[in-house]
């Protein structure tokens, strides 16, 4: 929940002036259904909305490899975490597929572009794996940091580069200033990566304070024993 407001917060301040502009490029000046007040608020709430879903993703992800991750600290694995989720949910997929404003690209491949954007991320997570897998056998065989972490890397960026090239482009025209649609995607990438500092460090900071209050119930136990 931070993190989609902490992403609700961004886009209305940095990503509504663009967004904005987009619409009035596409509008025309035509009456609207809703105005742009109302616009803005359901934007911001399907953020918040968009962003307790990711997070309950991201709680059920770290369950599932924590026990997986060296380090004893909790804050540093939640935030190792929200790392991996940015680059390969948000920054892979991305950089084959960049956000456009509204106004931008034929509403008739809505769907098709939808698709691609889905397969993208789907993708990446599979290199994101592949790279994991690599670190994993490299570190069982005890191969040594200097040779294992260039080679993990180099697994990864090969699985995500074929993925890169291998998906379609996307040929829709861009009927758009170039410098309203880079407004638009560099407010995108600042969302995402706000977004996804938050959730690492608040969900490791919930989990440390957990993790304090456990050790200090036990120790209240034992006194009491």
């Amino acid at each position: 929940m931070a993190g989609g407001a902490a992403l609700a917060l961004v886009l209305r301040l940095i990503g509504e002036g663009p967004i904005g502009q987009a619409v009035a490029l596409e509008g025309g000046g035509g009456d609207e259904m809703f105005s742009r007040g109302t616009q803005q608020l359901g934007g911001m709430a399907a953020a918040v909305l968009y962003g307790a879903a990711l997070g309950v993703v991201f709680t059920v992800a770290y369950a599932a490899v924590r026990h997986r991750l060296r380090t004893a600290d909790d804050w540093q694995a939640s935030v190792a975490l929200a790392a991996v989720g940015f680059v390969g949910v948000f920054l892979l997929p991305f950089l084959k597929y960049p956000a456009n404003p509204p106004a931008v690209g034929d509403p008739d491949t809505v769907g098709r572009r939808t698709a691609l954007y889905l397969v993208a991320v789907a993708w990446s997570l599979v290199a994101t794996w592949g790279g994991w897998r690599a670190w994993r056998a490299l570190v069982a065989r005890r191969v040594p940091l200097p040779h294992a972490v260039p080679a993990t890397l180099a697994v990864w960026v090969g699985l995500a580069v074929v993925g890169l090239f291998a998906l379609p482009s996307n040929t829709d025209p861009v009927n758009a200033p170039a410098t309203l649609i880079w407004q638009f995607r560099l407010a995108t990438v600042a969302g995402a990566a706000v977004f996804w500092s938050v959730v690492g460090m608040v969900f490791g900071w919930l989990r440390e304070r957990d993790r304090a209050d456990v050790v200090i119930a036990g120790v209240d136990v034992h006194d009491h024993a």
